[in-house]
């Protein structure tokens, strides 16, 4: 059993312990301690522009490589897309696939990234949610589209490159770039005389 001894005794130790502490910090003087240079916000996540268009290239070429295969399968299990596309152009990915398969269409051949030139690059992920903009020249010479009959339901007047103006989006982990929207560009301007 604690006596009144005891408690009081600890009560002092605490009390004791408290008020040195205390005292000690009161008496601490000199120079402040050194505060640290702030630290970057966040960081780059490409070393430079050249690495972004790489990253960019590298998204937009995953991207054509699935929608090739759903093309050429007549747009069956579209949601495969996914995997390489958000926002925009996920969902007009989609109503294409959507297009083939009611009209019974499928392609054959590849559409194939040609060039690519950088917009811009956010460097260090401070604009939101777009961290790349190129503009890209895919080849589709190689490319028919067979309706049921297999006879081609493809303008002879298409042009063979296409250009386009296409944002990336980091994805979610920041690991990777997804292209998440594109919009018809000049084809002469990033592609050359076509």
């Amino acid at each position: 059993m604690i006596d009144m001894r005891t408690r009081s005794r600890r009560a002092a130790g605490v009390l004791l312990t408290l008020v040195v502490g205390l005292g000690m910090t009161a008496c601490v003087g000199g120079e402040p301690l050194p505060t640290l240079p702030p630290t970057p916000d966040s960081t780059p996540i490409f070393g430079s522009e050249e690495e972004a268009l790489a990253a960019a290239e590298a998204a937009y070429a995953a991207y054509l490589e699935m929608s090739n295969l759903i093309s050429s399968e007549g747009g069956v299990d579209p949601e495969r897309i996914a995997s390489v596309a958000i926002d925009e152009l996920f969902e007009s990915s989609l109503e294409g696939f959507a297009t083939l398969r009611n009209n019974q269409w499928r392609t054959v051949g590849m559409s194939v990234l040609t060039q690519s030139q950088l917009q811009f690059a956010d460097l260090n992920a401070t604009m939101g949610e777009e961290a790349v903009a190129a503009y890209v020249c895919v080849d589709v010479s190689g490319v028919d589209v067979l309706g049921p009959d297999g006879t081609s339901v493809v303008a002879p007047d298409r042009p063979d490159l296409q250009g386009f103006e296409v944002f990336f989006t980091l994805s979610d982990n920041g690991g990777y770039l997804l292209p998440s929207s594109r919009a018809a560009w000049e084809a002469s301007s990033i592609c050359g005389e076509s």
